[in-house]
């Protein structure tokens, strides 16, 4: 069998098989359905963070987020987005390779339409690419080749920047998280300079502060410890600031927490505390009169979850300076 050349591949790049169904798609798609460009930008973007290091492709958080974050700046929000369509359908193109999970091998070659995240990952492993392929887009050079003919190919002229802006965010977002981690190993400073980080995009620091704080907790809420994580990888927390980053323009990982979304809020607005010795305070402002509070309440005074790396514990100057300036240590006289 003969080896197939970067030819082979751009010209593949460039006759992808797409819903071009006329009025379907807009103009800055070329009028085109654009999942199967932005799955492969999407994925390129991860294998030169060196977030895909084998040929093995899953339809995981890290690969859906890069994709969303492509439909969400081109197509925008309202525009029902579905990355489980092209990672099915781009086995048409002849170098996607789908895998089954074991023993649903019959039901992978008997289907003709995955189209929901339950059918995916009731039978759907992952993919790999032609060995080929897949040894081309570890060169930055061949891998930028693809990435010109995509977006050349797939999009209007004024679209295009947008693309290039889309894989720079993703790109420097892995950066700045490993940054964040070498940062931790130095000294805390409770405000950083504002400037410090102006050589990252906005969306880039945000998308990078909930990586390291996210993984550093494994995806669970340090207050209550709830963790849920949705077969694609989606996960119930979120990546909370101890000193507002308004305030501080801190990502130091020392200056974060992973909470679900009602103790983030409860934490911002002082009705949880933290002490130095990562006791949890619940503020004496919560009703204890009312059922609905008894589970916020039990919290008073349990340990909180702390990561399994003691140089990414909460730092006692955040947590000092939240129970001062945030924490509702007493409940105010009109209440009482």
């Amino acid at each position: 069998m003969s080896v197939k050349k970067p030819d082979y591949y751009h010209k593949k790049f460039s006759k992808l098989r797409l819903d071009r169904v006329p009025n379907r798609w807009q103009a800055n798609t070329n009028h085109c359905a654009p999942y199967k460009p932005f799955l492969l930008l999407a994925m390129m973007d991860l294998i030169a963070q060196a977030q895909i290091t084998t040929n093995v492709i899953e339809l995981n958080a890290d690969l859906i987020d890069a994709f969303d974050l492509y439909w969400i700046k081109v197509m925008g929000k309202d525009k029902q987005r579905n990355p489980v369509l092209p990672f099915y359908h781009l086995k048409s193109d002849g170098f996607w390779h789908l895998h089954a999970l074991s023993g649903m091998e019959q039901a992978l070659a008997t289907s003709s339409k995955i189209h929901t995240y339950k059918q995916f990952y009731s039978v759907i492993k992952g993919a790999t690419l032609d060995e080929e392929l897949y040894t081309l887009v570890q060169d930055a050079q061949e891998r930028d080749k693809l990435r010109q003919i995509l977006i050349e190919t797939y999009f209007s002229p004024e679209t295009r920047p947008i693309l290039v802006e889309v894989g720079t965010i993703t790109a420097q977002s892995f950066e700045y998280s490993r940054e964040l981690v070498h940062r931790s190993r130095g000294t805390f400073t409770l405000q950083e300079a504002p400037e410090l980080d102006q050589r990252y995009m906005a969306e880039s620091r945000t998308a990078g502060f909930r990586q390291v704080i996210v993984k550093t907790y494994h995806q669970t809420c340090a207050v209550c410890k709830i963790r849920i994580v949705t077969p694609e990888g989606f996960t119930a927390v979120e990546a909370a600031h101890i000193v507002p980053w308004n305030i501080s323009h801190n990502d130091d990982p020392r200056n974060g927490l992973a909470l679900c979304g009602f103790h983030h809020w409860a934490f911002d607005k002082g009705l949880i505390g933290i002490t130095p010795d990562y006791n949890i305070l619940i503020s004496p402002v919560v009703p204890t009169n009312d059922p609905a509070t008894r589970a916020l309440r039990a919290l008073h005074e349990h340990k909180m979850l702390l990561p399994d790396d003691e140089l990414l514990y909460p730092h006692e100057k955040a947590l000092k300076w939240h129970y001062a300036k945030k924490y509702r240590e007493e409940v105010p006289s009109h209440l009482l």
